[in-house]
């Protein structure tokens, strides 16, 4: 009777894994699409789509006056200033890869990579 429980933990492992590996080949697959764009919304509107080909510094104004510099350079994306108190956007680093986003709460400011 042991056997036949040892039997199905293995297997409830091997599914475990196998469902795993799945489920990393589609992530890979559907953010491997190159980066093209960096679309920039301020409270659910689009505001800029900028080309991640070239390099460029904006400044969005964002809700209720708050404003976040974005970088663009060598196809990677980041926040360098931010009017906001607590300057998360700043601290959450380079983005280059699609899919990947900078929020910024207080400014109500997304910056999110999109494909092609």
């Amino acid at each position: 009777m042991e056997i036949k429980k040892h039997k199905k933990e293995v297997l409830l492992i091997v599914i475990i894994i196998a469902i795993s590996c799945i489920l990393l080949i589609v992530n890979q697959i559907i953010f491997s699409k190159p980066a093209g764009y960096l679309e920039i919304t301020v409270d659910g509107k689009v505001v800029e789509t900028l080309d991640l080909n070239h390099d460029t510094e904006v400044l969005v104004n964002g809700y209720q006056g708050g404003t976040n510099r974005i970088v663009i350079q060598d196809g990677k994306v980041h926040v360098s200033d931010a009017t906001c108190p607590d300057k998360i956007c700043i601290h959450q680093g380079t983005i280059e890869h699609t899919g990947e986003s900078i929020v910024c709460l207080p400014n109500r400011m997304i910056a999110q990579i999109i494909g092609n």
